[in-house]
């Protein structure tokens, strides 16, 4: 008698999971939808938002800031579409104006949802995230950021 075991399987349930790495997208709106703001996000509660992680360079002595995010598409009047290998709680954000400074950051709890795979293996990942954009007021007129 031979006995066959996979490593993902688990006694006495016969299944094993496929070797298939799963990613997150995470849909991010602003609750004001303003024209010409940027966004970094980061990945869990104590991380730093930065650019998107893009790789290194053979040879290069950069480092590249940890946010955990490996794409990010989109502006700020359509919305953007992060992608992630995790799915985070917490995910930090950075909004910043065209001239870089910081219109608003801070933590936001980010709710996923599986797509697709099975509850025992996994699966990728979505979540539909809304910062609520707390805009700078002057005589009741933004005077950084225009309204879209």
């Amino acid at each position: 008698m031979i006995l066959a075991l996979t490593g993902c399987a688990s006694f006495p349930i016969p299944f094993a999971c496929p070797a298939i790495g799963y990613s997150s997208a995470a849909s991010v709106q602003l609750s004001a939808p303003t024209a010409g703001l940027s966004l970094e996000l980061c990945s869990g509660e104590d991380c730093l938002p930065g650019p998107v992680e893009e790789p290194v360079k053979v040879g290069s002595t950069a480092t590249p800031i940890a946010t955990g995010v490996f794409g990010l598409e989109g502006d700020s009047v359509g919305g953007w579409t992060a992608t992630l290998l995790d799915s985070p709680a917490l995910m930090g954000y950075r909004v910043s104006d065209a001239d870089g400074a910081i219109v608003q950051e801070g933590i936001i709890d980010v709710d996923w949802a599986r797509i697709d795979g099975t509850e025992q293996c996994g699966g990728n990942q979505h979540a539909d995230v809304i910062i609520d954009l707390q805009l700078p007021r002057a005589n009741g007129v933004d005077s950084r950021v225009r309204h879209v």
